[in-house]
């Protein structure tokens, strides 16, 4: 027998022997499974007719099964025990999960997210490990691929198969010393952020179109770079300064060193989303979806 001809099998048949073996009556087999006498006498006939054995006979006391219907009930008990288990909704304890995730990030949203997502895993989850990767052109790809579980970054768009969860908004504002001349600043206009000097945050992924040109045009720009580390070194020991995120520059080195002005302009200054994004394999998964909820808790947890 093959495993295609269990289609020819009624798995009620067995969940059916298995009360009669157990109630040693048809009728209160019924009574337990919500069924009728006639009903359960059907099954029985099947039951005679799939295994070819009489099952049971008929006594004063009830039904008493036969050596083979013992035989049967000893093997078929730990059978639908594992079939209940696959069919029963995953019971997750992540005190006892075992699993690496990978991510791709940008690097701004890793200076925010890494501590506080490690201290709670290392709490409530000791077994859970990450591999956390720059976010990369091929990143996308990864995803799809299934080499990556997550993706964090910015922006509202997400390709076919990819589902995505809003996280936080991000506002931009200017970042600059705490030292810095311009530091009392309640709001920062467009002429004086662009006589100030610049520091060009590279970040892939983000075009900033969404935002105001003059943010990004006619300003002088004394270092460009994509590590954020030397970003922040560069405003925090000079007078330079750069656009960044209000909420992710909170937990960035340095951080407590860094005055952060909004800006002002006739033009309104829109948030900017910062999304997880996973493929659609990985949608249902029990473990994945806990994962989610930590990423996300972890992420607007108080500062």
């Amino acid at each position: 027998m093959k495993p295609d001809d269990l289609s020819k099998v009624d798995l009620r048949l067995l969940v059916a022997f298995n009360a009669l073996m157990e109630e040693r009556s048809v009728t209160r087999a019924a009574d337990r499974l919500d069924s009728s006498q006639p009903a359960m006498s059907r099954n029985l006939r099947q039951l005679r007719d799939l295994f070819g054995d009489e099952l049971f006979s008929r006594q004063s006391h009830g039904l008493s099964p036969s050596p083979r219907a013992e035989q049967l009930h000893q093997q078929l008990q730990p059978l639908l025990d594992d079939i209940l288990r696959l069919v029963s909704p995953v019971q997750l304890d992540p005190a006892k999960l075992e699993r690496t995730f990978n991510i791709s990030m940008i690097d701004p949203i890793s200076q925010g997210l890494i501590t506080p997502l490690l201290e709670y895993l290392a709490e409530h989850a000791p077994g859970v490990k990450l591999i956390v990767r720059n976010l990369e052109s091929y990143s996308m790809d990864d995803l799809i691929a299934g080499q990556l579980d997550f993706i964090i970054n910015f922006g509202n768009e997400a390709p076919a198969n990819i589902h995505s969860r809003l996280i936080a908004n991000e506002l931009p504002v200017c970042m600059l010393s705490h030292t810095h001349p311009m530091a009392d600043l309640p709001e920062m206009d467009q002429a004086t952020y662009r006589r100030q000097r610049h520091v060009d945050f590279i970040v892939h992924g983000f075009s900033g179109h969404e935002l105001p040109d003059w943010l990004f045009t006619d300003r002088e720009i004394f270092l460009e770079t994509n590590n954020m580390v030397t970003a922040l070194n560069a405003i925090c020991d000079s007078e330079m300064v750069m656009i960044g995120g209000s909420l992710i520059s909170q937990r960035s080195p340095r951080s407590d060193e860094l005055t952060r002005i909004p800006f002002i302009s006739d033009q309104p200054i829109p948030e900017v989303p910062i999304r997880l994004l996973w493929h659609s394999r990985y949608h249902d998964d029990a473990a994945h979806r806990w994962m989610r909820e930590v990423i996300d808790n972890a992420f607007n947890q108080p500062r």
